[in-house]
């Protein structure tokens, strides 16, 4: 039974109209959050905005891996589908050349492996939508369309269920240190399967290397112990309203360290002051992205 175009009109629409404030003469209330996600901004604007995110990482030693991650975490929180296209587009392309074959298939497997992620941090709604935006330019590629990975890494026997139930709690582990036991307690006083299901099917299936519960070799693309914390840092933070979880997984960072290799980039990123940097990254992005003016806008989705 199809909806009406009355229905249709109202799921669209912003939750409420802009209006003057009843308390603060001359200033307007902005208009809601609408049904659709934004336009992005012009190509020329996000070509700039991830050529200096670039250049930037690599004044610091931080390497295509970690700053992919950080802005495709951050593009995904704030529903951005069409800058996450154009995103994709820049990092197939170097100095104006398409890449190799091998490098277009990291860069897209470690982008989409990063899309799932967020699963557990801003919901599988804006995953999901988000994700097909992306499938759709690399579908745009027959050839990248054609090796990108189509098996499971998440269809587990037993045996790897519980290998991937302990890697989640090491991880767990890990992240929250000696506030590990009490965090447990506390989320299953909240609810008692919550900490239950966070730790063994976020923390496990979901966000530790599936690499790891395989015995299999890790890809350049996979999502390591580094990169899950900026990931989470990026979308815990882009989407607002969570910081005592965006602290948390900042310590997560910092106490990535011990498992890094010998690697510039890396100690930077694990230091407060490349915490620090991640944070001015993903705002920089939410501010071009989020923040943009109408008039710089395109006039519809890519």
């Amino acid at each position: 039974m199809p909806l009406s175009q009355a229905l249709k009109a109202l799921v669209h629409a912003p939750r409420y109209a802009a209006r003057a404030s009843k308390y603060q003469p001359g200033v307007t209330i902005p208009t809601g959050v609408s049904g659709s996600p934004k336009a992005a901004p012009q190509v020329s604007i996000l070509q700039d905005l991830f050529h200096r995110m670039e250049r930037d990482a690599e004044s610091h030693g931080i390497r295509w891996g970690e700053w992919l991650t950080l802005s495709t975490a951050t593009l995904f929180a704030i529903n951005a589908p069409s800058t996450l296209r154009v995103l994709h587009t820049y990092v197939m392309h170097h100095g104006g050349t398409l890449r190799p074959l091998a490098d277009r298939v990291d860069r897209a497997c470690l982008m989409r492996e990063v899309g799932l992620k967020t699963l557990g941090l801003i919901g599988t709604p804006r995953a999901i939508n988000n994700l097909a935006a992306l499938r759709a330019s690399v579908d745009a590629d027959a050839d990248l369309a054609a090796h990108m990975p189509t098996e499971s890494r998440r269809a587990l026997s037993p045996e790897q269920l519980q290998q991937s139930f302990r890697a989640g709690s090491d991880l767990f582990d890990d992240i929250y240190a000696k506030q590990s036991q009490k965090l447990r307690g506390v989320l299953a006083h909240h609810h008692p399967d919550l900490g239950e299901y966070i730790v063994h099917y976020e923390y496990g299936p979901l966000f530790a290397p599936a690499s790891q519960f395989h015995h299999a070799p890790e890809p350049a693309w996979e999502v390591n112990r580094v990169r899950m914390s900026l990931l989470a840092v990026a979308a815990l933070h882009a989407q607002g309203g969570v910081a005592p979880q965006v602290v948390s997984h900042v310590y997560g960072l910092l106490r990535a360290r011990p498992h890094i290799q010998a690697d510039a980039g890396l100690a930077f990123l694990t230091s407060e002051a490349g915490a620090m940097w991640a944070i001015e990254t993903i705002n920089d992005i939410c501010r071009v992205v989020d923040g943009a003016e109408d008039a710089e806008r395109q006039v519809a989705h890519l």
